[in-house]
């Protein structure tokens, strides 16, 4: 072995160190008192987030559950939804992004219908808080905030923001299938995004999900024949979709793109950036680099010419051990 090949060799022993620790499991994230958050422990292989929508189509909500109205009086649900169709709200006050987006997405899509179509007079919409500590001191600020952007007469006994106590609230969020979980360490709420729209009797009949309910939505099921006999998958509108639900009609969509409320970063008002897994990465492309070298190295190593020995033979022209003249 030659001294250029001994030094390359004992050069590559710190990027066999880095390959070790970039292969390496990623380990769970400590804070800086040295505790890791719960919500970066490896959960077990059976964990699934309790946060989602189950499609509860052509069930009936509780009409008569108790909950709290924008002065924290009693309300029933069927009470706000006036035997109108509604569209139901599952938000919480305080939440940092995400619920804030369904409501705005919900205005866009009420302020673009027709004047003689609007909240209070052709259907009604109960925003309720699904955090049971919440109260009319957050609902009442909320309520004002959304019906100044509206901007419609006779929009305030229509669009309710109500709360309620916790067993009120799960018999009648469990009812449309909507699930949602408290993180202790986050102090916030895991839940999804998305409308549900009842029928004046309390029927659920159709989903919206997301954070934009003022497009086109393709309808679930087998294409139906269009008018220039292709076949075309049926659509619908968030108004369609009040029309039909004040006939009891509806039905699921074929987009059920949900969106979660999940791990935003209080701190830095934001998703944050795993830092370790972007170290990890660099590791991988610095070790690719310098391994490249390496090898180019040993290759330039191997096709040098060899130099004569003492006695003036070519190390090729050496004989074989135990070998004769």
């Amino acid at each position: 072995m030659t001294a250029r090949t001994r030094s390359v060799l004992f050069g590559t022993a710190p990027l066999v160190a880095l390959a070790l620790v970039v292969a390496a499991p990623l380990p769970a994230r400590a804070g800086n008192d040295g505790v890791v958050p719960q919500h970066e422990r490896p959960k077990p292989k059976e964990y699934r987030p309790e946060a989602g929508i189950t499609e509860q189509i052509g069930a009936t909500v509780p009409l008569d559950v108790q909950l709290r109205d924008e002065n924290d009086q009693p309300v029933t649900l069927g009470d706000a939804m006036a035997g109108r169709p509604t569209i139901l709200v599952p938000v919480y006050y305080r939440c940092p992004m995400l619920c804030t987006k369904v409501l705005n997405g919900l205005l866009d899509a009420l302020r673009a219908m027709p004047n003689d179509f609007s909240v209070g007079d052709r259907f009604n919409v109960v925003t309720v808080s699904m955090d049971p500590k919440e109260h009319g001191d957050l609902a009442r600020p909320k309520k004002k905030a959304y019906l100044d952007e509206y901007g419609r007469p006779g929009a305030e006994a229509g669009w309710r923001f109500l709360t309620g106590k916790k067993e009120n609230l799960a018999a009648l969020l469990d009812a449309v299938g909507y699930k949602f979980e408290f993180d202790k360490m986050l102090k916030e709420y895991n839940h999804p995004s998305g409308i549900i729209l009842l029928s004046p009797q309390g029927k659920v009949t159709r989903y919206f999900y997301g954070i934009g309910y003022d497009g086109d939505y393709e309808l679930a099921g087998e294409p139906v024949p269009g008018a220039n006999g292709k076949l075309t998958r049926p659509t619908t509108t968030l108004r369609l979709s009040l029309i039909e639900a004040a006939e009891g009609k509806g039905g699921s969509l074929l987009d059920k793109l949900t969106l979660l409320c999940y791990r935003y970063d209080q701190l830095h008002q934001g998703y944050s950036l795993n830092v370790l897994r972007a170290v990890q990465l660099g590791g991988i492309i610095t070790l690719l680099a310098v391994g490249t070298g390496v090898f180019l190295a040993f290759r330039r190593d191997w096709r040098k010419p060899k130099a004569p020995a003492a006695d003036g033979t070519r190390p090729n022209d050496a004989l074989p051990s135990g070998g004769t003249a």
